[in-house]
């Protein structure tokens, strides 16, 4: 009982920003049956308390209405009896109309349709051969800045496959009944215990146009969509995509934003093709287009990576465990590396013709897998991007590291295993027709990759050469400083 009016509390709306709950144990015709009865009930009730009352006020005048030959009636308690009745009534069909598929109030709401998704997915049922037992489950749910977060408790009685079915087919049923978008923006399972947070307001590109709008900070800060960003806790990217998915322009607003975020922020180069991208970026940093050039920067790259980590670990009593970048305010040094297969390629085969001790990619791949993992509290990031990278150039223990991965385009299934560890079947459904793809973010408590849409970079009103030579002006490129 206290139980039932703790949950009818949560739902009232001097508590509608608190988390509201019900416990749902009987279908809809069962629940219809039983006010059916409590009204019958109520209304039997209130005839008999009014005819009690009228005839109690009433009683004095008996005696008065025989002598005078005619009716004395007090009709107060009556009135008063009707008023109420009145009252009762108009709050009882408000508070149906705004728990119901009209409300205005979409929390309110909530509960009927989430009441009705229950009956509908056959929660409450559990069968067998022998016996068919009802289940109850009980579901949480509150909005807060745009987001609606549910919470349905099962109790455990549900399968593993099932559980993990429910959000698609919530979502499903909550499209149906409102006409409304209604997108997953996250969610969790464990047993027993489902979470899904919808929004209504699908994400929407960014469109890079004009530097004054890119943010600054001290350490990386790069939006990537209307709600997603690209920050330190997410150092490492990989960014694949075909011809024509729009990889490059992502590259192009990424370098950008990088610069924009801090003046002390450092970028280099590695370009596979040797192709437009190195011609640029040569405004702004050094650029390595062959084997040689690619192992002597990432060589550098690790000599810094090793004078940071000895000046962030100088001071062997401090309680500090910070990135340099926050100790030292130097800025954040970021490496490019576009078309990885074609330069790995390229270096495999000219390796064939020199000693096993002096073959080039063995030693550039140790450089750069060392950069990718251990590079983050130095504040150093890596970017890796082409049009495909398989395992054999950058193997599942490194992809581990890496926290932001972007697909571009259409994946095959392998493409789907390497990337993100999952079959193309278990991956959600993206828009691939306007520079769209799947996302995936570390440290976000995300389940599965998201749907992206990719950064419009304006050419015309930032092109892309002029721009870096403006950075270049200002911070002056260079080498990377320890």
């Amino acid at each position: 009982m206290i139980d039932r009016l703790t949950t009818f509390l949560s739902r009232l709306p001097p508590f509608g920003g608190s988390v509201s709950r019900i416990i749902v144990e009987e279908n809809q015709t069962q629940m219809f049956y039983r006010k059916k009865r409590r009204y019958f009930w109520l209304i039997k009730i209130w005839i008999i308390g009014i005819s009690v009352s009228v005839v109690t006020s009433n009683f004095k005048n008996i005696l008065p209405s025989l002598s005078q030959r005619k009716i004395i009636w007090d009709s107060q308690i009556f009135k008063m009896a009707m008023l109420i009745l009145f009252l009762h009534f108009l709050l009882t069909i408000l508070w149906e109309f705004f728990h119901s598929h009209y409300s205005p109030i979409e929390k309110w709401k909530l509960e009927k349709l989430l009441r009705g998704f229950t009956e509908e997915s056959d929660l409450l049922r559990q069968h067998d051969s022998t016996f068919h037992q009802t289940k109850s489950v009980k579901w949480f749910y509150f909005k807060v800045k745009g987001q609606i977060k549910i919470t349905l408790k099962t109790g455990g009685h549900l399968s593993y496959n099932m559980e993990n079915d429910i959000p698609r087919r919530l979502q499903g049923y909550l499209i149906k009944e409102t006409e409304n978008d209604w997108i997953i923006e996250d969610k969790y399972i464990d047993s027993g215990e489902i979470v899904v947070i919808f929004s209504h307001e699908p994400d929407e590109r960014i469109f890079i146009d004009d530097l004054s709008q890119l943010k600054q900070s001290n350490e990386i800060n790069i939006p990537l969509t209307k709600k997603l960003t690209w920050t330190t806790r997410q150092p490492m990217g990989l960014v694949v995509g075909p011809t024509g998915s729009g990889k490059t322009s992502l590259l192009k607003a990424l370098i950008v934003s990088f610069l924009a975020n801090n003046p002390k922020n450092k970028i280099f180069t590695i370009d596979g093709k040797a192709s437009f991208l190195s011609i640029a970026m040569k405004r702004v940093g050094k650029v390595a287009t062959d084997g040689q050039s690619a192992l002597e920067l990432t060589a550098e790259l690790c000599q810094v990576m090793k004078e940071r980590y000895a000046q962030i670990n100088a001071d062997i009593d401090s309680e500090k465990d910070c990135t340099h970048a926050e100790l030292f305010k130097q800025g954040t040094i970021l490496l490019v590396a576009d078309e990885l297969l074609a330069l790995v390629g390229e270096m495999q085969a000219s390796d064939k013709l020199l000693k096993p001790a002096e073959r080039l990619y063995p030693q550039f791949y140790a450089n750069l897998m060392n950069l990718i993992v251990k590079g983050r509290q130095s504040s150093i990031s890596v970017i890796v991007s082409g049009q495909m990278l398989p395992a054999s150039i950058l193997p599942t223990e490194s992809r581990d590291s890496i926290g932001l991965r972007i697909a571009l385009g259409r994946l095959s299934q392998q493409q789907a295993q390497e990337i993100f560890g999952l079959g193309l079947k278990d991956l959600p459904r993206g828009d691939y027709s306007d520079y769209g793809g799947l996302i995936w973010l570390d440290g976000l408590n995300w389940e599965l990759p998201r749907a992206f849409k990719s950064i419009y970079y304006d050419d015309e009103k930032l092109p892309f050469k002029k721009t870096l030579s403006k950075f270049s002006g200002s911070q002056g490129g260079g080498s990377p400083q320890a």
